[in-house]
């Protein structure tokens, strides 16, 4: 899995620039301007929010997206020693999984 993907540079238009994709871990797409707005980083995964597009005088033409909501994965190794978050495991490994404000207790 990815997480903090870069969010996505925005375009220059009319010059016609490309709008650049998001990053691999929930990175937002970069506005195309024409007042479009550019796509806000994945919810849970910390990406980054895609660039504003821009006119050729400079002007703002499509605001920037906001980045993704965090998340926080604990692992470690062995069976489960504390509570706190999602708890999963696999591969002999524990993981608590956070996606909003928690407490790990041992």
């Amino acid at each position: 899995e990815y997480y903090a993907g870069g969010g996505g540079g925005g375009a220059r238009v009319p010059s016609g620039g490309t709008a650049a994709p998001g990053g691999l871990g929930g990175g937002g797409a970069g506005a195309t301007g024409g007042g479009l707005t550019a796509t806000a980083g994945t919810t849970n995964t910390g990406g980054g929010g895609g660039g504003g597009g821009y006119t050729d005088s400079g002007t703002i033409n499509g605001a920037g997206g906001a980045g993704g909501s965090g998340i926080v994965i604990l692992r470690y190794e062995g069976s489960q020693k504390g509570s706190g978050g999602a708890v999963t495991s696999g591969n002999g490994y524990t993981y608590h999984t956070f996606t909003s404000s928690g407490t790990y207790t041992p």
